[in-house]
């Protein structure tokens, strides 16, 4: 990705605006750093802890956490808690939407550029492919 062109902070500032367009909620609180973000669909509302112990980048958690309210089923689960390992259902759909999103705000220049970014876990490496390939088309 070229940073020149989009900072960190302009990103955050997209994914905000995304929030704010669709009445999300988004909090930052500082809790443990065992305390993943969490993602309250029926409350259209997200909860970013900032010392949450991951590799994977906060822009790419909200993302992630923004689809589960955005996109996902608010019948299917009532709180979903980030876990870059969750591969199934719900999870998947969030991660695949948040690759998407983030995707839209700025076009990396390859896979590789946009895993390395964002940390995002290697097994959704196929996924971020195919959006890839889907966007540049």
């Amino acid at each position: 990705m070229n940073e020149d062109l989009l900072t960190t902070e302009n990103i955050e500032s997209e994914l905000s605006e995304i929030a704010k367009r669709n009445f999300v909620d988004v909090y930052f609180l500082n809790m443990k750093s065992s305390t993943p973000d969490v993602a309250i669909p029926r409350d259209n509302t997200v909860v970013m802890n900032p010392n949450f112990t991951t590799k994977v980048s906060p822009k790419y958690r909200l993302a992630h956490e923004l689809s589960h309210v955005l996109y996902g089923d608010p019948d299917a689960q009532s709180v979903y808690y980030f876990s870059e390992y969750g591969k199934r259902g719900e999870e998947r759909l969030a991660h695949r939407n948040a690759i998407h999103m983030l995707m839209s705000i700025e076009m990396p220049t390859s896979v590789n550029t946009f895993m390395e970014y964002y940390h995002v876990p290697s097994w959704l490496e196929k996924d971020v492919e195919n959006i890839f390939m889907e966007l540049n088309n």
